[in-house]
């Protein structure tokens, strides 16, 4: 599995390239959902960096999630609300401590965790 280098994250914000990582996965019932971070300098919404968790049905094959090594959440914990960062390593930061990101399992459309992360979501 690839990730972004040790200092690439920072460097792609300040490229305006947005980073997301998946962080679990929830049951509902019988349906699996994932639990994703982005990490979005150029939302046009925003003055800032946008920090947001996201939750979706599994689309993918659950054998994917265990190749992220990701764990199980409790679906009772609510997804943690946005937040607008003023620079990368306060978003960075704010991702880690808020939303359960970790700095070494960042990604974006370069390295092969982008696509897995997109074929789990159903999104090509």
């Amino acid at each position: 599995m690839r990730f972004l280098e040790p200092g690439s994250p920072e460097r792609a914000l300040m490229w305006m390239t947005a980073l997301e990582q998946c962080v679990g996965s929830v049951r509902r019932g019988a349906v699996r959902r994932i639990r994703w971070v982005r990490v979005d300098p150029a939302d046009a919404d925003v003055s800032g960096i946008l920090v947001s968790a996201h939750e979706g049905d599994l689309v993918g094959d659950v054998r994917m999630l265990r190749r992220l090594d990701v764990p199980e959440l409790d679906p009772a914990v609510d997804l943690p609300p946005d937040f607008v960062a003023l620079d990368e390593a306060e978003a960075l930061l704010w991702a880690e401590r808020g939303m359960g990101a970790r700095r070494d399992r960042w990604v974006n459309r370069a390295v092969e965790g982008w696509t897995m992360l997109c074929e789990l979501r159903g999104h090509s």
